[in-house]
């Protein structure tokens, strides 16, 4: 089921028409529409609260309303628990995407500062240019692999991956080929998917025994 209700109410109107919606306790869309409805903060924390839960919602669009930083932080939060939506969209409102809003969403869908965190990011999510795919292990594989070619190009994977057993090493590289092979399905343009895998593993065989000596 879908309700599509964009630029259809006036000011003030579209919170009070959102928030009975999310809390009438029968909402069973799939497909919601609410663009252009002069939505504010006064539904924010509603919104992300109804969003954590994983309701069968799988499309949003909330696109040219008034939500700001704070709105698009609490959405982000509640993106890290929901694997039901798959289309959202936020272009329009009262944040960018340098400011802390922007950033909030871009970190919950894909999370750079380690290969664990962007392993943990949304995969289902069609934010932002990000979760292409329909299948979330290959958004997890493109995100992972692409991490990976970034830091190839400074030689600096090896220093990232912490104390791992040298026993380690064959799973490893066995995972930088299903990475790769996962971003190249992904491919939304021409070679997007980053460096070829023999440069990575090229780069991880050479500098291993020096950050990982093998002990007596």
């Amino acid at each position: 089921m879908e309700l599509d209700l964009c630029h259809s109410c006036g000011p003030g109107i579209g919170d009070e028409m959102l928030s009975a919606l999310l809390t009438s306790g029968e909402l069973e869309l799939e497909k919601l529409g609410m663009a252009i409805n002069n939505i504010t903060s006064a539904v924010g924390t509603l919104l992300a609260d109804f969003l954590a839960t994983n309701p069968m919602l799988k499309e949003l669009d909330l696109g040219y309303n008034n939500l700001n930083d704070s709105d698009a932080t609490l959405i982000a939060n509640a993106l890290r628990t929901n694997s039901t939506l798959r289309y959202l969209v936020l272009d329009g409102n009262r944040f960018t995407d340098d400011g802390v809003g922007g950033e909030s969403l871009r970190r919950v869908m894909c999370d750079e500062s380690s290969l664990n965190s962007a392993s943990d990011s949304n995969h289902i999510c069609n934010q932002h240019n990000y979760n292409l795919h329909a299948r979330a292990q290959i958004n997890r594989g493109w995100k992972v692999y692409r991490l990976l070619s970034f830091r190839n190009q400074t030689l600096s994977n090896v220093q990232h991956f912490g104390d791992i057993d040298v026993k380690l090493l064959p799973n490893m590289l066995e995972a930088v080929q299903r990475y790769h092979n996962a971003a190249k399905e992904h491919q939304s343009g021409p070679r997007d998917w980053g460096v070829e895998p023999l440069s990575i593993v090229y780069e991880v065989m050479r500098k291993w025994d020096k950050a990982f000596p093998i002990k007596n």
